[in-house]
């Protein structure tokens, strides 16, 4: 039993399937129990399935805190609508805390930025584009367009379905370059800057794997590479005239963004190697070496690496006796789904006092940790087939063991990275001004984020992004 079905047990299990969540330049998919699927028909049901993916969103990712940069972002969302002449939603713009560079864009108009994509934009031209790209989307209700495309002809074989879909996908995202290089013309912004942003995106794709992807039949993007000759060529075609409002929108941008998070945030915790590390909650815990971790706002946990058993800590039941806890959840998960209960006993965390039950039901088993801490009621969980729950049971018990505070030597190694600003010196190189300044990127890195050449030689004043390592300082828990 691999990966997939595991997952629906974990549904079973208060859905924490949150655990393997992966987002990769599109809305997440969902995990855990299966919903039913709506036909987007109308825009009624685009703005219904809209506003509750949106919730899912923010559950799984969560949203960055920064009101003023959250009101910054809405601000462009909303001078861009200015251009859409019949608005069939009343959108959101919402900045997701996610390192990786992602924009997507969900039915019914909710719109999402991650902080990664924040960072790599160099202007406010950029952002306004990519925001532009995002609003066409829902606009022209692709989601529903695509849903159509995805049923196609059912006597089709299925690869010939796979090669329309993607190839309508890169249509779609063709048209969304498009009109949204429009949109930002239209509100006094350089459509230029997808162009320039596109050109960024495929440096920092190769910085990552190494090479330039090559685009595949499958592929429902077009190559970063050919989208931005695209629409520079079309930059160039578009008459506009600058908003004169928006002054520098180089500087005043990079101003906005100075002191954003940059990569893992220690706020959602952290892992390091097979240990994870929450300041905020001050809790650790050790996950079995060798396992593919993940950390979402649901849970965070471990996969075997045959895929045949998970691990993983949540937080969703309410404080008090480990014991009657635990038996509340195995009612209930009795009553959804027949789980049975087949031990249940104290046990003692460090110096904690637990409960701990094992699950049956079907062909799976789980065991399950309830650890009252710091006003809430952890559960750590860990369950796999029945045939091979021998061999993950140690495993899974020297998980739970290892939950208690951290210790005060961890809570001061605990770093954060935060996007600085500092002003070039003329005849400065890329190197000189790292080792002058304390940036933590490599001249590589910082040459894509600003979107310069890493031989790039200043003549000097230039606001220059890098980025900076500092201690991290807890917030407390409420």
């Amino acid at each position: 039993m691999r990966l997939r079905r595991l997952l629906a047990f974990v549904s079973i299990l208060a859905c924490a399937a949150a655990l393997v969540f992966a987002a990769c330049s599109s809305p997440p998919k969902q995990s855990g129990q299966k919903k039913k699927r709506t036909v987007l028909l109308t825009e009624y049901d685009d703005a219904r399935v809209g506003a509750e993916a949106s919730r899912d969103v923010e559950a799984e990712i969560g949203l960055l805190d920064d009101p003023e940069l959250d009101a910054y972002v809405n601000e462009i969302g909303n001078k861009l609508l200015r251009g859409i002449p019949r608005r069939s939603f009343h959108y959101r713009f919402s900045i997701v805390d996610q390192f990786e560079p992602n924009a997507f864009a969900l039915p019914g108009g909710y719109i999402f930025i991650s902080r990664g994509l924040l960072a790599l934009a160099n202007s406010e031209d950029e952002l306004a584009n990519v925001i532009g790209h995002e609003i066409v989307h829902a606009a022209r209700r692709h989601a529903s367009a695509q849903q159509e495309v995805e049923q196609g002809n059912p006597l089709s074989m299925p690869w010939v379905r796979a090669a329309n879909l993607a190839a309508y996908g890169r249509d779609m995202e063709r048209t969304a370059d498009r009109d949204g290089q429009m949109l930002a013309a239209a509100a006094g912004y350089d459509p230029m800057g997808m162009s320039t942003f596109l050109g960024n995106l495929g440096q920092m794709e190769r910085l990552r794997i190494g090479h330039a992807r090559l685009p595949t039949f499958f592929d429902t993007h077009p190559g970063s590479r050919g989208r931005a000759a695209s629409n520079a060529a079309r930059a160039h075609e578009i008459r506009w005239k600058r908003d004169p409002a928006l002054g520098d929108t180089h500087t005043s941008y990079l101003r906005r963004i100075e002191g954003l998070p940059l990569g893992e945030s220690p706020e959602a915790g952290i892992f390091e190697g097979d240990l994870f590390l929450h300041p905020d909650l001050d809790f650790q815990i050790a996950f079995p070496p060798g396992w593919r971790t993940s950390n979402s706002n649901r849970a965070v946990g471990a996969v075997a690496p045959r895929g045949d058993a998970v691990v993983f800590l949540t937080a969703d039941l309410p404080d008090g006796d480990p014991k009657t806890v635990a038996e509340g959840f195995a009612e209930k998960t009795k009553r959804e789904s027949g789980v049975e209960v087949k031990k249940s006993q104290p046990v003692k965390i460090g110096r904690l006092d637990a409960w701990r039950m094992q699950l049956e039901g079907g062909r799976m088993v789980a065991d399950v940790t309830f650890i009252p801490y710091r006003g809430t009621t952890w559960r750590i969980t860990g369950f796999s087939r029945s045939d091979v729950a021998k061999r993950y049971l140690p495993q899974m018990l020297n998980t739970a063991r290892s939950f208690r505070p951290l210790t005060e030597e961890q809570r001061k190694s605990i770093e954060i990275t935060r996007l600085g600003l500092v002003e070039a010196r003329a005849g400065e190189d890329l190197v000189a001004l790292g080792s002058r300044t304390g940036n933590s990127w490599d001249p590589s890195r910082t040459a894509v984020l600003n979107g310069i050449f890493t031989n790039h030689r200043f003549e000097g004043g230039e606001l220059v992004k890098i980025a900076r390592v500092e201690p991290y300082s807890a917030k407390p828990s409420e």
